[in-house]
C-alpha cells in the first residue's frame, strides 16, 4: 500500500495591515505548516509569488520522497539528493515503477529541481546552523569538513546531471524573437481589437502579468504614456508621488489602437455587463465574467489560436517573446546608430531592469543584423578602399 503524501502545497490568505488580503503558498506537514520550510518559500515569494508557489511544489516532491523512506530534510546528505535525482529520471527502480522515454524530464526541469534543493540548505544553513560535521568527497578528492546542510549546497551535481542528457527531453523549443513577417501576421490575426493591443504592448517590452495589471489610471492617452502596476507579481511600491515602476511612451499606433478598444470593445462589455473595473484589459464576450479583468491563461489561448490561424506553430508560441523581441530591436539599433548614443542603461531603464547581466538572458548570439553591423565597422576602411 503506497504511503499517505505527508507534504502538501496550499494556499493560504493573510490580513494585510491596510486591511487587505496578500495570498501566499505555504508547505503544510499533516495539515500543519513548516516554519522552517515556509520562511524559505516566502524569502522566495517576495519578488514573485509564483516563484515561491514553483518552489514550494518542487520542494514538496523532494519532501515527500524523503518521508517514503522515513528521512527527514534536516538529516538528508549528498546520497539521497543523488538518489532523488535518479527516481525523477528513472522513476522508483526499487519498487519497479520505470518512467517512460516519453515521461521523462526536460534538462532545465531536472535542473530546476537540483537548484530547488540546494538553494533551501543554503538557505537552512545561513538561518539555522547545525552542528553536525564530517567529511565529503568531490571530484575523488577529500574536501575540507563540512556542515551537514553545505555538503548538500556545496556538491557539483552538474556532471550527475550531464550523464542523464540521451535519457532526457530536450527543452520545448519556443519562437523567442518575432521577424518582423510574423509580427505582421499574428496582428492581422486577431478578432478584436483588445488582443491586438495586448500582443503589441508585449512587443514595447512590457511583460504579460504587467499588460494585464495596467489600470485605466496607468494610461496617458494624450502623452501616449502607459506605466505598469505590477511587475513579476510585485506591486507597485510609491513613495510620494515616485513610483519604483517604469514608465514606457508608446508609437502612435499603439495609443490609436489602445483608443479605439477603450471606446469600442471596452465601452460596449462594459455598459452590458455594468461591471465596472479599473483594469484596462477585460473580458468582452457576453457572460457571468463579461467586464471582469482578463486572465492569463485566457490570452494564452487567444494568442495560439490566432497563430494556428495565420499558420504558425502555436506549440512554439509564449507570451514572453514579445520582450525578448524588444530587447534585440533596441540592441540592433544601439550596434546600427552609435551616432544615438543608445547605452545600456537606456536598455535597462526601457526594460525596467537593474542590473546589465539581465540584458544577457534575451540577447540572440545569432542576430545577421548585428553581426553585419560589427563586421562593417572592422572593415570600414576595406569598405571605402573598395
Amino acid at each position: 500500500m503506497q504511503k499517505k503524501k505527508k507534504y502538501k502545497v496550499v494556499r493560504f490568505r493573510f490580513e494585510r495591515s491596510d486591511g487587505g488580503e496578500v495570498v501566499r503558498h505555504m508547505v503544510i506537514e499533516d495539515l500543519l505548516p513548516v516554519l522552517e520550510i515556509n520562511q524559505f518559500i516566502e524569502a522566495k515569494s517576495i519578488r514573485a509569488v509564483s516563484t515561491g508557489k514553483e518552489y514550494a511544489k518542487k520542494l514538496v516532491g523532494y519532501l515527500n520522497w524523503l518521508d517514503s523512506y522515513d528521512i527527514t530534510y534536516d538529516v538528508a546528505n549528498n546520497s539521497h539528493v543523488k538518489k532523488f535525482v535518479d527516481m525523477l529520471v528513472y522513476g522508483d527502480l526499487t519498487g519497479l515503477k520505470i518512467r517512460s522515454l516519453e515521461s521523462s524530464l526536460s534538462y532545465s526541469t531536472l535542473n530546476s529541481y537540483v537548484t530547488v534543493v540546494t538553494e533551501f540548505y543554503k538557505w537552512l544553513d545561513n538561518n539555522y546552523e547545525s552542528n553536525m560535521r564530517f567529511f565529503k568527497k568531490k571530484n575523488t578528492q577529500r574536501a575540507r569538513h563540512s556542515y551537514l546542510y553545505g555538503q548538500i549546497y556545496d556538491y557539483d551535481y552538474k556532471y550527475i546531471i550531464d550523464r542523464y542528457l540521451p535519457r532526457l527531453k530536450l527543452s520545448k523549443e519556443y519562437i523567442k524573437w518575432y521577424t518582423e513577417d510574423e509580427k505582421k501576421l499574428i496582428c492581422r490575426g486577431f478578432n478584436t481589437l483588445r488582443d491586438e493591443c495586448i500582443f503589441r504592448l508585449t512587443l514595447e517590452g512590457f511583460r504579460i502579468d504587467e499588460v494585464l495589471s495596467m489600470t485605466l489610471d496607468n494610461y496617458d492617452a494624450l502623452e501616449g504614456l502607459i506605466r505598469p502596476s505590477r511587475s513579476k507579481g510585485k506591486q507597485t511600491v510609491i513613495e510620494g508621488d515616485k513610483s519604483h515602476l517604469r514608465i514606457v511612451a508608446l508609437p502612435k499606433k499603439t495609443v490609436d489602437l489602445i483608443d479605439q478598444y477603450l471606446f469600442l470593445e471596452r465601452m460596449v462589455a462594459e455598459n452590458e455587463s455594468m461591471n465596472v473595473n479599473d483594469y484596462v484589459f477585460i473580458n468582452l464576450n457576453s457572460g457571468k465574467h463579461q467586464g471582469e479583468a482578463l486572465k492569463y491563461r485566457n490570452y494564452l489561448k487567444i494568442l495560439k489560436r490566432c497563430c494556428e490561424k495565420v499558420g504558425i506553430d502555436s506549440k512554439k508560441i509564449r507570451t514572453h517573446s514579445g520582450r525578448s523581441t524588444k530587447v534585440m530591436e533596441l540592441l540592433e539599433y544601439q550596434a546600427t546608430h552609435p551616432e544615438s548614443n543608445l547605452t545600456d542603461v537606456h536598455v535597462l531603464e526601457t526594460m525596467g531592469w537593474r542590473s546589465p547581466e539581465s540584458i544577457e538572458h534575451y540577447r540572440n548570439h545569432n542576430n545577421e543584423i548585428i553581426a553585419r553591423s560589427v563586421m562593417q565597422k572592422l572593415h570600414k576602411e576595406d569598405q571605402s578602399n573598395d
